[in-house]
């Protein structure tokens, strides 16, 4: 305990404020690490310097649990290096060259996870040239393929290469980026894995320029987003899954419901855990046991704002080209309010809700009297959590109540609390209402269906609607 604890203090302050302040350092992303307990990290390797600069991006807890691999014959050159590189990294020793030196590197390795603990290794096996990756060693497959259930993390290390290059023995202060990767879970063989995390090395390397960018303005270009509206029990989901299918024929297509799906080439593809995707799914969970519409409210409202926050993570690490929403969250947390203030519940405010979650209130006073009918929009606008995305395009399927509730009484599953004839009718009369608001206030392309029709027919209005009105371009600037 106290020796990990003075490890701790030692990277802390001295190891940590050296990188920062000494050499400079940007990390993106960084939440693709925090949220893990266990991880192996691959990165591309150009400089002695990329273990302090993994270790910078570790949380603290992980400091003495996370071992990289290095070169033994490097470090054991002088024998007060080598004492202390071992106790500030306790690394994984590999003596390259040597007779059956992979086979006793896995099993070193092997036994460190085994014991609950983490590594970092480099799969290039050795110094590469700067901005060059080399052909990954079959190893790192054997390892992720044998230990599927620990998420493999790409980090890209950028300037550790001029830093501390090959031909220098004083570390140059010029700034040092990473960028870490969502965290990768494999069920292809070992060689394919291999091949696979190189891929994303790749990928990373491309998007490194894309983050450093990102810091002054956005570069990157969002996909096309549908957004699918309907009470529960209208179909939206279904027809949501259906539309994501289809157009994935030529695109990569992500849909958003309950789950993040990737649909390529009409088939679902494994997609990689995003930390705020996890918290979604728990928070959606939590809301649909609600025994109460106050209980329902405030996981409700954190799942829609982290459901649209994903849209950002899904232009950046999927690269998705079009984003089919079963439902949308700005347009879903305007029509819920009628639940909560029927009596204040109206065209303009719907108006004016758009507008402040979607960042375009310029002309809304801050004493405007929305604020004080409903305070939750104030809140979010102090929290600076009103940047939410207005769809590209909207298909509203009206239906019933009454066909909507024995649908959903049909499925079996345990009712929501919002789930009764009376709150159904006034979910529809909100979102007939925002409905009307996005076409003629805010120019959104819009189709409505009688929800009545069955599930080929929507798909294929639908699709007509959606192949006419994207052919005709949406600016995204």
């Amino acid at each position: 305990m106290i020796f990990s604890l003075l490890k701790i203090g030692i990277h802390l302050f001295i190891l940590r404020p050296f990188v920062k302040f000494l050499l400079g350092i940007n990390i993106f992303a960084q939440e693709n690490i925090f949220h893990l307990n266990r991880f192996i990290i691959i990165a591309n390797h150009n400089s002695h310097l990329d273990i302090l600069l993994l270790f910078h991006c570790l949380p603290l807890k992980q400091i003495p649990l996370t071992h990289p691999v290095a070169a033994e014959e490097y470090f054991s050159k002088s024998k007060i290096l080598f004492s202390l590189v071992n106790y500030l990294f306790s690394p994984i020793w590999v003596t390259r060259g040597a007779f059956d030196s992979q086979r006793d590197f896995l099993l070193k390795i092997n036994q460190q996870i085994e014991r609950g603990h983490n590594i970092i290794i480099f799969p290039e096996g050795t110094r590469g040239s700067p901005g060059e990756i080399l052909s990954f060693k079959s190893a790192i497959g054997k390892i992720a393929e044998r230990y599927r259930e620990i998420p493999v993390v790409p980090i890209f290390l950028s300037g550790p290469e001029r830093s501390f290059p090959k031909s220098t023995f004083i570390p140059i202060p010029f700034w040092n980026n990473v960028l870490i990767g969502p965290p990768q879970i494999f069920h292809e063989s070992s060689r394919e894995i291999t091949l696979h995390l190189k891929e994303i090395l790749l990928e990373l390397s491309q998007n490194e320029v894309i983050a450093q960018k990102k810091r002054r303005r956005r570069t990157t270009t969002r996909p096309w987003s549908i957004a699918v509206l309907g009470i529960d029990g209208s179909g939206k989901s279904t027809l949501s899954r259906e539309l994501s299918k289809v157009l994935s024929v030529d695109r990569s297509v992500a849909l958003m419901t309950d789950t993040l799906q990737m649909y390529k080439e009409q088939q679902l593809t494994p997609t990689q855990p995003l930390v705020p995707e996890h918290i979604r799914e728990m928070l959606g969970r939590y809301s649909k046991q609600a025994t109460s519409l106050a209980f329902y409210k405030i996981p409700k409202l954190t799942e829609l704002l982290l459901r649209d926050y994903l849209l950002r993570d899904i232009t950046r690490w999927y690269r998705a080209d079009i984003v089919v929403f079963d439902g949308s969250p700005v347009l879903n947390l305007t029509a819920w309010a009628i639940l909560y203030k029927e009596e204040l519940f109206n065209q303009s405010v719907c108006i004016k809700a758009i507008k402040i979650l979607t960042a375009d209130d310029n002309d809304i006073a801050r004493n405007d009297q929305i604020y004080t009918d409903f305070p939750e929009l104030s809140a979010l606008k102090k929290m600076k959590l009103t940047h939410l995305t207005l769809p590209d395009l909207v298909i509203f399927i009206d239906v019933d109540p009454a066909t909507a509730l024995a649908r959903i009484q049909k499925r079996g599953e345990t009712t929501q609390v919002h789930e009764t004839n009376e709150k159904l009718a006034k979910l529809r009369n909100a979102y007939q209402q925002v409905f009307q608001v996005i076409r003629s206030d805010f120019k959104v392309p819009t189709l409505m269906l009688n929800g009545e029709l069955t599930p080929d027919e929507l798909k294929s209005s639908s699709l007509d609607f959606i192949q006419t009105t994207v052919g005709k371009g949406i600016n995204h600037e």
